[in-house]
């Protein structure tokens, strides 16, 4: 799914489990995406902003290894795309607001900007303005952790759930919601290949 750049339109975000980047556009919920129009990438906040994965408790996301992906196609150039660093966020109110997602058999974790990629940020997003100007285009977001296995994965499906909380939304909204990471590739288990815990 594109939207067009900047404008109020629904977003795109997905998961990287082991080495392959997966979407969740076609599992955004439609009031996900009704509530993300609202968004607006040329002034939202950054500093405001927060991810959040759950995954099965077998599973294990590193605190220091997601990223905020974007990737901008202006007309008349390339699609271009930038990686910004997230770090867990230690601020026990962000995922005490998740607490309907908790269960005993599924983990979360929350995550915010490093500091040192809000500057990155402002920059890339001066970048696209002034690229837009000559005229309109589209543009992708994707939340993309490493994770690895520190149990046997059970049988059966492997569900994960992304969101995201933006100043305009006040709350954390279902990008990709339980997709699961055996049936999401019809020609492999993705699942299999995430690779154990060191």
């Amino acid at each position: 799914m594109s939207i067009s750049l900047f404008s109020a339109s629904a977003l795109r975000a997905g998961i990287v489990a082991s080495l392959v980047a997966l979407t969740g556009c076609g599992h955004m919920p439609v009031t996900s995406m009704v509530r993300l129009a609202r968004v607006d990438f040329a002034t939202t906040d950054p500093a405001a902003l927060r991810a959040a994965v759950k995954v099965p408790v077998a599973l294990r996301l590193h605190r220091d290894g997601v990223h905020l992906r974007i990737k901008v196609k202006v007309d008349g150039e390339k699609e271009s795309a930038s990686d910004f660093q997230l770090r867990e966020e230690t601020d026990s109110a962000a995922a005490e607001s998740l607490k309907n997602e908790r269960g005993p058999k599924v983990r979360i974790m929350t995550f915010r900007f490093e500091p040192s990629e809000l500057a990155r940020l402002a920059a890339f997003r001066a970048d696209i303005l002034q690229r837009k100007r000559k005229g309109g285009g589209s543009l992708q977001i994707s939340i993309e952790p490493r994770m690895c296995r520190i149990d046997e994965l059970p049988a059966g499906p492997v569900r994960f759930t992304t969101f995201l909380r933006t100043a305009e939304t006040g709350e954390f909204i279902a990008l990709a919601r339980d997709v699961d990471l055996r049936a999401l590739d019809p020609k492999r288990d993705i699942a299999a290949a995430i690779p154990a815990c060191e």
